[in-house]
Formats: structure tokens, sequence, C-alpha cells
């Protein structure tokens, strides 16, 4: 693989996470029910928000015809802290457990809805996963056209 084809690879998972994620945060904010004002749901909207934001940077770096080595330690912290915010707060027990709690003691349409959130947070890891991955093969071509203009 080439440094371009690391690159396109990597622009092309990250915007797979940013669906992923725009479907997260529609259904965290649209499908969410009426009159629900609980601080669990309110801080996994936030936490969501969050996220969708750390995707958006990382693909406003990856933006066609910018340049990819100024860029890429931007982008990798940007994925890093969706990476970490993702496992923590979507996805880690504390976050999963309060959402449930909370849905257990309300009831209503909040046990759906928190079950539709959980279902749409899982199908953002294996895109999430990818651009890891995307990213890692970039900085391995840096390192063998790094080390191969050495050895010349």
């Amino acid at each position: 693989m080439t440094l371009p084809e690391a690159a396109s690879r990597l622009a092309a998972s990250v915007e797979d996470v940013w669906l992923s994620v725009c479907e997260l945060v529609l259904t965290v904010y649209e499908d969410r029910p009426t009159g629900c004002d609980l601080a669990a749901v309110d801080d996994l909207s936030e936490r969501v928000s969050e996220l969708q934001g750390d995707v958006a940077a990382a693909r406003v770096l990856l933006s066609p015809g910018g340049p990819l080595l100024p860029a890429l330690p931007s982008v990798a912290a940007h994925l890093d802290a969706a990476h970490r915010r993702y496992w923590r707060d979507m996805r880690g027990y504390r976050a999963v457990a309060a959402l449930r709690e909370a849905s257990r003691r309300r009831g209503g349409g909040l046990p759906a809805w928190q079950c539709a959130v959980e279902a749409s947070a899982a199908r953002c890891e294996e895109p999430l996963t990818a651009a890891v991955t995307a990213l890692n093969a970039c900085w391995q071509e840096i390192c063998l056209s790094s080390n191969h203009r050495r050895s010349s």
C-alpha cells in the first residue's frame, strides 16, 4: 500500500464513522421520548454531541486536496478522543447502566428509546475500529517511506 492509498482509506473510514455517528445523533435527539428530562438522558445527549464533534473535526482535516502529513497528528488526536469517548461514554458500563436504570425507573417510551440508542451505538463500533486501523496504516506507510529514504 502507498501513503495516498492509506490516506484514501482513512478518509473513507472517517466518512463511515461520520455516517454511523450521525445515525446515533438522530436516534438520541429525534427519537427521544417527549417530556424526558432525566439527567442520564441529558448526559448521554451531550456525550453524543461531543463524539460527533470529534469525528467532524477529523473529517474536516481529511478534506480532499488538503495536505495529509501536517494534519495527521490532529486527525489522530480527534480519532483517539472519539474512540475513548465512544467506549467510555456510549458503551462503558457506567454510561449503559445509568441509562438502563433511568429507563427502568421512568418507563413509558424510554425503554424502547434506550434499546434503539444502544443498537445505534453498537453500529458505530465497526466503522470506528476501521478508522483507527486506517490511521495506523497511514503511520506505517510514513514510517516505511522514512526508513526507505534513510537506507537509500
